[in-house]
């Protein structure tokens, strides 16, 4: 999202999400071509126009902000020390914190590994022990926004006005507003509008904002799926196909 945001010509590789969950079409060259440069297989992953590859969002983005955010209105450069303070603890936190939790959520498998030797009865609670890690999961997720609406958004509320509504306070959002919005609206089960309304108001209503001023924001969304915020389908139902 921040190539288009910050108008950087660019070319997007598309793969199937869901078939490289589940292991299929491991022949894929563009896939392939991923595994190279990132053998995680990690979203996103850039290349830069000098061959240099870069994984981990919020280097992407810091990285990005640096080289093209300049003189624009997504430039950390007008911030004042609190506030690029503020946006550079939360930008990290948001990997740091919140997306981890999505696979535990999400694909609970990857953290259970029942050996071959392993008795039958142990065998046939897997599925219990699955659950629990899901449901704890959720649980964190939950503490984790909620931290995220004490210290991000009512910590910085006092900054905030009609003419500077975002999350520090200023007139236009930064990369934190478009990632944190992102994550919100990413993937199923994620804290979207309805619990969002309950428990952190705050970042709900800037959200809202983000996604109701910026169209390159709203096409994004909908385009992966992830429109919550536009009172539309969600893919929850295509990743609860996810094995």
């Amino acid at each position: 999202m921040s190539l288009r945001v910050l108008e950087i010509p660019h070319e997007v590789v598309k793969f199937d999400y869901l078939g490289v969950i589940a292991g299929k079409n491991p022949d894929d060259p563009e896939l392939k071509r991923l595994k190279a440069v990132n053998p995680l297989v990690q979203f996103p992953t850039l290349i830069t126009p000098e061959g240099a590859p870069m994984t981990e969002a919020a280097a992407i983005i810091l990285y990005l902000n640096e080289r093209h955010g300049r003189n624009t209105p997504w430039g950390t450069s007008g911030l004042d020390p609190i506030q690029s303070a503020a946006f550079y603890r939360w930008l990290v936190f948001l990997p740091a914190n919140v997306t981890p939790i999505m696979g535990h959520v999400e694909f609970p498998k990857r953290f259970v590994a029942i050996p071959e030797s392993a008795d039958s009865n142990l065998k046939s609670e897997s599925d219990g022990v699955l659950k629990w890690i899901g449901d704890a999961g959720r649980k964190r997720r939950g503490e984790i926004w909620i931290v995220l609406e004490e210290h991000l958004g009512k910590g910085m509320q006092a900054r905030r006005n009609e003419q500077k509504p975002f999350l520090l306070g200023t007139q236009d959002p930064t990369m934190l507003d478009v990632y944190l919005t992102l994550l919100a609206n990413w993937a199923t089960n994620h804290p979207r509008h309805t619990w969002m309304e309950e428990h952190t108001p705050i970042l709900k209503s800037i959200c809202e904002k983000i996604v109701a001023g910026s169209s390159i924001v709203r096409e994004t969304l909908e385009e992966n799926y992830c429109d919550a915020f536009m009172g539309k389908a969600s893919h929850a139902k295509l990743l609860d196909e996810i094995p």
